[in-house]
């Protein structure tokens, strides 16, 4: 039976205005969940209880992620809301399951059960959820302004109230002890910079464009002052990414580009001493140094090294489901006797082989791939679509986006933190966008690993909601 044998009398055959008012409706049923996790989105950036002590007892982010699970349910239940399916999301419950199976073998099953129930279990949902809600490119604008203007917030403060932050031999960890602090601010900056520029470019409002400016600049300042060598090459790396697959070819993009670098380059020319110091180790192949600065950074990357390498030979040693999730600071600790030895992989990828094994790697490349290739495919099937320029910038942001963090997950380990499965959920939005809105345009067929959902059946075509 055809699509058209199956429409009712009085509506109209048009395939692309039935998908909008479905589309529509979806929207109004998830408008809950999405303002919940906006919330959250907030909640977890900007970390207002390290400004804020006395809202730590609230537990804001529980309360905002339970509530954004409820109100989904209820618009599954009542039959507003319909799951919608996608390769990375099969990819993340097949991880899960990877991780579950795991947890007998353990080296400390109390720890790895801790991570899976406190920590991963967590991320897995609002991945879901926001895979769910995320379904207009107005949203996802929106959750990009909830992490922006945290940023903003939080390295404005920062500097601005340095008394009141951690300085660590005369570098700044900053009030936010998440993602915008200490190292992590490289990762998350490289992130958002391509997303910072793809919003520059289609921004027509001078004060929206004066506050994308001043977040990229506070931030640039702060990682200035952290002296992170590895947030400052994953931001070079963001930065030459945008260049090429963001701001190349148009007008705005340009001047977006050149804003980039003047704020890149006046944040480094007026760096502290010891970013310089800090810096010169980079190129430097000295073994000792007499400066107490550089011998500190030296003995960090050599203490990098060392973990990277006890993390191959983890993984090596216990290649089928690892020491167990969390334990790699464990089992470090256990074998050295040194209180230095408690720290993590500061690798995502061997932090994951190390603990969850050889397949959970694989599946943790696996949806990096999956994600990457649907953008990429999402970007050249909206390439020729004048009316998708919103989307098609969104695609490349994103894309830029998961390239940086590919390349800021050699020097982190995030492996169970919700950061990593924010722009991977952007990417799912994406071609789930770009599958929808261009089924019905011929030089344009229907993405091969489209999300979304099949056509809809007569009831669905009757009522909507």
């Amino acid at each position: 039976m055809t699509y058209q044998q199956v429409m009712p009398i009085g509506l109209t055959t048009d395939r692309s205005a039935t998908d909008a008012a479905l589309s529509a409706a979806r929207n109004r049923a998830t408008r809950a969940t999405f303002v919940c996790l906006s919330l959250f989105t907030v909640a977890i950036y900007a970390r207002p209880e390290d400004i804020f002590p006395g809202l730590a007892p609230l537990h804001l982010t529980f309360i905002l992620g339970v509530l954004s699970a409820l109100a989904y349910i209820v618009a599954m239940v009542s039959g507003h809301a319909r799951f919608l399916w996608s390769r990375e999301i099969r990819i993340a419950l097949l991880l899960t399951a990877w991780y579950a199976v795991g947890l007998p073998f353990s080296l400390w099953k109390g720890g790895s059960f801790g991570v899976f129930t406190q920590v991963w279990s967590k991320t897995l949902l609002i991945f879901v959820l926001l895979t769910q809600t995320l379904t207009t490119v107005k949203r996802i604008h929106q959750l990009l302004w909830a992490i922006i203007l945290s940023g903003l917030v939080v390295a404005s403060f920062s500097i601005v109230q340095s008394s009141r932050v951690v300085w660590v031999g005369g570098r700044m960890s900053g009030v936010n002890q998440g993602i915008l602090g200490w190292n992590f601010l490289g990762i998350e900056l490289a992130l958002m910079i391509p997303y910072i520029a793809a919003m520059l470019i289609s921004q027509r409002s001078v004060l929206n464009s004066g506050v994308l400016a001043a977040s990229c600049l506070s931030m640039l300042w702060m990682l200035v002052l952290t002296a992170s060598r590895g947030g400052l090459l994953n931001v070079l790396w963001s930065t030459a990414l945008t260049f090429v697959l963001v701001l190349r070819g148009k007008s705005r993009g340009r001047l977006a580009g050149i804003g980039i670098v003047v704020a890149l380059f006046g944040a480094v020319s007026l760096a502290p001493q010891v970013f310089w110091e800090r810096l010169g180790t980079v190129w430097s192949d000295s073994d000792t140094y007499s400066n107490p600065v550089q011998a500190s950074a030296e003995e960090s990357a050599q203490d990098h090294w060392a973990v990277l390498e006890r993390s191959i030979e983890y993984t090596l040693e216990h290649p089928i489901f690892g020491l167990g999730l969390g334990n790699f600071e464990v089992a470090s600790g256990l074998q050295l006797g040194q209180p230095s030895a408690w720290i993590g992989t500061h690798n995502t990828f061997t932090e994951v082989s190390s603990e969850a094994g050889l397949p959970a790697l694989g599946l943790l490349v696996a949806l990096f791939v999956t994600a990457i290739t649907n953008v990429r495919d999402s970007s050249k099937a909206l390439t020729r679509n004048p009316a998708s320029s919103d989307l098609f910038l969104m695609a490349r942001a994103t894309l830029a986006s998961l390239l940086s963090f590919v390349f800021g997950a050699f020097f982190a380990h995030l492996a169970y933190e919700y950061y990593l499965f924010y722009p991977v959920a952007i990417a799912v939005a994406v071609h789930y966008i770009a599958s929808t809105s261009l089924r019905g345009d011929r030089a344009h067929p229907l993405l091969p690993r489209a999300t979304s959902p099949a056509v809809p059946a007569k009831e669905e075509l009757l009522c909507p909601l």
